[in-house]
């Protein structure tokens, strides 16, 4: 069936290209029929009678009737022989001449047919006499634009379009088999194959749309693998929790208060976790809405001190995490800036819990803000594993998380950096990672400076 309708792509293009060409043709054979009755020809009886009497006026001297002759042919076109009165010839101006009337029809004095030759009638010219009286013979005329046959022209066009149509046969290939290519290809990708792509080598329109069909069959495919990794990332997340969780019921129903204290305390710890994942998990969907329902990301903006804020999240950190050191380094007096108070300290939230992950208990977190020429610039730099150089364009990829950290088992679903971003170009701001294995990582934010009305 799919053979069927690909053939049929072929043959719809081959034959709208067999119509064109008969539509051509057709056009020419009219213009020739048109063209053909044009000039001398369109009224043989006067130029007839024009000819007779320029000849006549010639017949005395012979040089002077060859002169005409060839001078009528070259500008009317027509063929002509000279008798004189008793049917000898006296010039012509094609070879062989043209024969001589029958006896019995050399006396007519009128002009008249005699019989048709090529399409074009074949006359009888009288010819005056010197004096202008009697009759001195008569002209045997022919020729002018000749009409081709209509079989002949037939012929002619019928071989014309089968050439055409033979030749025309790659062009429709070429045509057809792209389309066919990535009717092909996006059968596959909707049966489920999310390696199907389009193997499309022309660089006109056909090949930029095979393009846009691969980059769109790219995109599902990392969607799809994203859901994935989401899920897969979400239901580990949830299963240390709960285990935790399940743990402390069964002990407190068995009646041992005092280690169902000890986990009840980290339930605290665990529900804290889980709260944030799904908020994670909801602010990332509501992040790829936004632009779907045409609105931007929710923003409460407001005149904010940066120093106040840096306070805050380092005092939360070092509350959450006593035992590991974080160094806040301000430069100076910083800009004011407009920002949503609680989404940029998520940001910072994130940045500095990542930094937390892929470091190593001991290890120096560092928070360094200052003034910049544009606004407010802060780094968040740790001294952990570092990220591999190939890794880094997929930092800010939803659900996308390195090797080395899924390695370490430091948790999270891969939505902390893309959460940050997009939350930092709603503000108008920039993100920026840099890293190296073995040295660290470092996260540098800008805002603009808020300006005053």
């Amino acid at each position: 069936m799919r053979l069927l309708r690909a053939q049929g792509i072929f043959w719809r293009i081959q034959l709208h290209g067999l119509m064109l060409l008969a539509l051509v043709g057709l056009a020419f054979v009219a213009l020739g029929l048109l063209m053909g009755h044009r000039g001398p020809a369109r009224s043989p009886e006067r130029m007839a009678r024009y000819l007779g009497e320029r000849i006549a006026e010639g017949q005395q001297d012979p040089q002077r009737l060859d002169e005409e002759l060839q001078r009528v042919r070259e500008y009317f076109g027509a063929e002509i022989t000279a008798y004189d009165g008793e049917g000898r010839m006296i010039a012509s101006n094609v070879e062989p001449p043209l024969k001589p009337l029958p006896p019995d029809q050399a006396s007519a004095a009128a002009v008249r047919a005699v019989h048709l030759m090529g399409g074009l009638p074949r006359l009888a010219v009288p010819v005056p006499d010197s004096g202008g009286h009697g009759h001195g013979g008569y002209l045997v005329v022919t020729g002018g634009p000749r009409t081709v046959p209509v079989a002949r022209m037939a012929l002619v066009l019928a071989l014309v379009l089968t050439v055409l149509a033979l030749v025309s046969i790659p062009l429709a290939h070429r045509i057809s088999r792209p389309v066919e290519e990535i009717t092909q290809a996006a059968r596959a990708l909707g049966a489920g194959d999310l390696a199907a792509r389009a193997k499309v080598e022309s660089h006109g329109e056909l090949g930029e749309l095979a393009q846009a069909f691969n980059e769109m069959a790219g995109r599902i495919q990392v969607l799809l693998r994203s859901e994935r990794e989401l899920l897969a990332n979400v239901s580990h997340e949830l299963r240390t929790p709960l285990a935790r969780i399940r743990m402390a019921l069964e002990l407190a129903a068995e009646g041992d208060l005092e280690r169902a204290r000890r986990y009840l305390g980290e339930i605290g710890t665990d529900l804290g976790e889980l709260e944030r994942l799904i908020e994670d998990v909801l602010a990332a969907a509501r992040l790829e809405l936004a632009p779907v329902a045409g609105e931007g990301f929710p923003l409460h903006r407001a005149p904010l001190e940066p120093r106040s804020l840096l306070d805050e999240v380092a005092a939360r950190f070092r509350a959450a995490q006593p035992q590991r050191e974080l160094v806040l380094e301000v430069e100076g007096a910083l800009p004011v800036v407009s920002a949503d108070r609680a989404l940029l300290r998520r940001v910072l939230d994130n940045l500095i819990d990542n930094a937390r992950k892929y470091s190593d208990e001991g290890q120096l977190i560092t928070v360094r803000a200052r003034a910049a020429e544009d606004g407010l610039e802060v780094e968040v730099r740790d001294r952990g594993i570092g990220v591999e150089p190939a890794d880094l364009p997929r930092l800010f990829t939803p659900f996308f998380r390195t090797d080395r950290s899924r390695a370490r088992g430091s948790g999270g679903v891969g939505l902390g950096l893309t959460l940050a971003r997009r939350i930092v170009e709603a503000h108008g701001g920039t993100i920026a990672f840099e890293s190296q294995i073995g040295i660290g990582s470092t996260v540098r934010i800008r805002l603009p400076a808020h300006v005053t009305s």
